[in-house]
């Protein structure tokens, strides 16, 4: 992931909250995601979890485009407060890309394991 990125930083809020002329509300795509929590090594985090979609034959909802990647949804959520835990190497992070739609796929529950 090396190159320009298109970012958006958000928060989670109770209700939706009105925007403004510099900030706009908006809500992550529902879904099926791939997801994966780690501490440290994010590079490390990411092929992990990249490969793991491969290897179970899934497809992420992503377009290659000119610039590399355009994710449909890829965040990772920070479950550490860093003002409890100013160190990044211990922060708790859960890494999460949004798989394509496949109707005539239900959900399924790996529940932790590989």
């Amino acid at each position: 992931m090396s190159g320009p990125m298109d970012l958006e930083v958000g928060v989670i809020t109770p209700t939706a909250l009105p925007g403004d002329d510099r900030v706009g509300p908006s809500t992550l795509p529902a879904g099926q995601y791939a997801t994966l929590t780690y501490r440290n090594h994010s590079l490390r985090a990411n092929r992990a979890l990249l490969d793991w979609v491969a290897d179970e034959g899934l497809t992420l909802d992503r377009d290659e485009v000119a610039t590399g990647d355009a994710f449909g949804c890829r965040y990772e959520a920070y479950r550490t407060d860093p003002r409890t835990e100013p160190r990044k190497t211990k922060w708790e992070v859960e890494l999460s890309m949004r798989l394509a739609d496949k109707p005539d796929i239900p959900p399924r529950e790996t529940h932790g394991r590989p």
